[in-house]
């Protein structure tokens, strides 16, 4: 308990607007990452427990098209007042108490894991190497082999669940391990679940340019996450996928610099709205690449769509300036 209350004044300190959920009777999907966010700033794990095993024993999409079990994972990650190295330090003093409190809890160990690989990238920072000193690549490296020791040690437990993956895919890219290999581990995840959009998705990151990936392995991931789903399931994971990569690295040269091909994406993108009709997110997306590609027949009813209510967070790094931008060429005669 006094650990517990430790990591409250400390959090409660750094993140002093922290605004609580309230009540009401959303789905699932449409609650669970703020949800989890809460549940992990309080350190309430039985409630963090009892949302994962929510979204793990009924897949459901929120209206904006996120499956619950991803947004569980973003909820989780979600960090107040900025990357601190006082919250850091609280986020893995607490998840290791509670794998001490449980220690058979697969989550228990696989969100400490997290927490020490998260810390090893605040050491690092986000900045390409050449901007990083010898000392935080160290201090990188160093918690980085501390998490992977961990890994070793409580594989036995971990590897009743699926969730490790995702931060383990993370520590094995900051270690330089082949993508290749990356992909094997991601394939474990996978040979329990098949369906796990999570897995194919956190594996996206280690397949871009700037992290030693080609545009040949990423289309060959993407092709194989969708063998054996029926059409418009495996068009919805083809865009959702190639979404990703634009956000993660190749922004608006996605059709230029990648194997991605528009007709796929277009029909993924429809198929994806047709699901989730009342996102305005995806609308903006379908728009946002229409315009990336100059379909001006896909473009102008897209655009006339979401008009009224842009989402600039769909269009891009500089997401206002590209929907502008996107609405002069499209009403051009």
């Amino acid at each position: 308990m006094a650990l517990k209350r430790a990591l409250l004044a400390c959090l409660l300190a750094l993140a002093p607007g922290l605004a609580l959920a309230q009540p009401g009777t959303p789905a699932l999907a449409d609650t669970i990452e703020d949800q989890t966010a809460e549940a992990m700033f309080w350190g309430d794990w039985d409630e963090v427990e009892r949302l994962y095993a929510a979204a793990r024993r009924e897949p459901q999409r929120a209206e904006e098209g996120g499956l619950a079990a991803c947004l569980f994972g973003a909820g989780a990650d979600r960090k107040y007042n900025g990357n601190s190295q006082a919250y850091h330090d609280a986020v893995v003093a607490a998840t290791l108490d509670w794998t001490r409190r449980r220690p058979d809890s697969p989550l228990a160990h696989a969100m400490h894991l997290d927490a020490l690989v998260d810390l090893a990238w605040f050491y690092r920072g986000g900045g390409y190497a050449k901007t990083v000193s010898e000392q935080r690549f160290a201090d990188f490296r160093a918690k980085l082999n501390e998490a992977l020791a961990y890994t070793k040690t409580h594989a036995a437990v971990m590897g009743r669940d699926n969730y490790y993956i995702r931060p383990l895919l993370t520590l094995l890219r900051g270690l330089d391990v082949a993508v290749a290999r990356q992909l094997e581990i991601a394939r474990r995840g996978l040979h329990k679940d098949a369906a796990d959009d999570c897995i194919y998705a956190r594996s996206i990151d280690s397949l871009m340019p700037k992290w030693g990936g080609t545009p040949e392995q990423l289309e060959s991931w993407i092709r194989e996450s969708m063998k054996g789903l029926p059409e418009p399931e495996a068009l919805k994971r083809y865009a959702r996928l190639y979404v990703i990569a634009a956000e993660s690295d190749y922004e608006q040269t996605l059709f230029d610099s990648s194997l991605a091909r528009w007709p796929l994406m277009r029909d993924g993108l429809r198929q994806i709205i047709d699901e989730s009709p009342r996102s305005r997110y995806w609308k903006n997306r379908l728009a946002y690449f229409a315009c990336m590609v100059k379909d001006r027949e896909v473009a102008v009813p897209a655009l006339e769509s979401v008009e009224a209510a842009p989402r600039f967070d769909a269009w891009g790094s500089t997401g206002q300036r590209n929907y502008q931008a996107c609405k002069r060429w499209a009403l051009q005669s």
